[in-house]
């Protein structure tokens, strides 16, 4: 979302810009998914930042769930989910990002929601049988109809789903706590493939981490574990109370990226 109104080959150039060594790159990009979804021009714009390669992808979210009570609403969430593994196949990503989804009421999740998400997951794991990418499962922020925000059910999913990965998102757990970050990086730190990083506060999520002492501490924890997957800035830009310009875009990850850098040499 921090480069949300660019175009993909703009996208690609300011990450290179601001010192990124990969892209996460996600299928709602507007330039991409409402022109006709051009993944021979989007392997066109990757091959021109080999420094960049390989990718990660993140799976359609906005308007779907694959726990929706609406069978219909299901059907376009794992047709959506299906085309992004082959995407990220054709593009030699090295992993992609799926959600879990959500019960459709705002009420706690159940049997029958679990249930749906063991349907889908068993559609995913079999698409992705013969594939070289990584499928990582992506913990949720914790709200009434969330699935897999604790540490411990995403801990038994991948004990369960031995093909399937995780992606960590520090935001999405430190709503809830740092206690609770640190549980999942203990219980699932040998799964872990990918890490969305930002913090939070009360006025917002997906936050610059530089300086959070939070993510200070996290950042020390995975760097004396050995972490070597990737890292992936996630920030919002409405966070911000000025409309940015790309060129303030690209000092804000270029100093977010020196800052978790620090930690790693």
């Amino acid at each position: 979302m921090f480069f949300h109104e660019f175009r993909v080959d703009e996208i690609f150039k300011y990450a290179w810009d601001a010192g990124c060594t990969s892209v996460e790159f996600w299928l709602e990009t507007p330039d991409f998914w409402l022109n006709g979804m051009d993944t021979d021009k989007l392997l066109r714009i990757m091959e021109n930042f080999p420094g960049l390669l390989p990718v990660t992808m993140h799976a359609p979210v906005l308007d779907l769930n694959p726990c929706s009570i609406n069978p219909f609403v299901v059907e376009a969430s794992v047709r959506s989910t299906v085309l992004a593994l082959k995407t990220a196949e054709k593009c030699k990503a090295e992993i992609i990002t799926i959600h879990p989804g959500r019960r459709t009421a705002k009420r706690p999740a159940g049997k029958r929601d679990y249930k749906r998400f063991e349907n889908y997951i068993n559609i995913i794991k079999e698409e992705s049988e013969h594939l070289k990418v990584k499928v990582c499962i992506e913990n949720m922020e914790q709200k009434v109809n969330s699935l897999f925000y604790q540490p411990e059910m995403v801990h038994k999913l991948l004990n369960e789903e031995e093909w399937l990965y995780f992606t960590l998102d520090t935001a999405h757990a430190l709503v809830s706590g740092e206690e609770r970050l640190n549980k999942f990086i203990d219980l699932n730190f040998d799964r872990i493939a990918n890490i969305h990083l930002s913090t939070v506060n009360n006025s917002g999520r997906h936050l610059p981490v530089s300086g959070d002492v939070r993510i200070s501490n996290f950042l020390e924890k995975i760097s004396g574990f050995g972490y070597d997957g990737h890292i992936t800035l996630e920030i919002e830009d409405l966070n911000f109370p000025d409309k940015l310009s790309a060129e303030e875009k690209k000092e804000i990850i270029s100093g977010e990226i020196n800052y978790v850098s620090s930690f790693f040499r």
